[in-house]
């Protein structure tokens, strides 16, 4: 009687190692796709509102009119700040809906015009 219950447990056991070391496996495959470092980016240009209430959304463009929608913490401030000119650093945080890159903002400045 004995001898069949160490039998069963020490089945259980391989079946339990093996099944942990196929979770370890994957989770360790997946963990790598889901780290990724996005770009760091710093744009300098001038701040604006985009879009048609009620799904507006703040962004920069710059001198040769390349447009970066902008995302973060930030969003109260940056619209205050609409028509000023600045430099923002972020990172690239994909596309917006309407097809325009956006960045989400960690620091921002107001900057002269050269």
């Amino acid at each position: 009687m004995f001898f069949n219950f160490y039998k069963k447990i020490r089945k259980f056991t391989g079946i339990f190692l093996l099944g942990a070391l196929l979770l370890v496996l994957l989770g360790t495959l997946g963990a790598g796709s889901l780290k990724m470092e996005k770009d760091e980016i710093q744009v300098t240009g001038r701040i604006y509102v985009m879009g048609n209430e009620p799904f507006t959304q703040v962004a920069i463009q710059r001198d040769d009119g390349k447009v970066y929608a902008l995302t973060g913490e930030y969003d109260k401030e940056l619209r205050s700040l609409q028509g000023k000119r600045l430099t923002v650093k972020g990172k690239l945080s994909g596309k917006t809906p309407r097809g325009a890159e956006a960045i989400e903002v960690k620091s921002f400045q107001l900057s002269e015009k050269k």
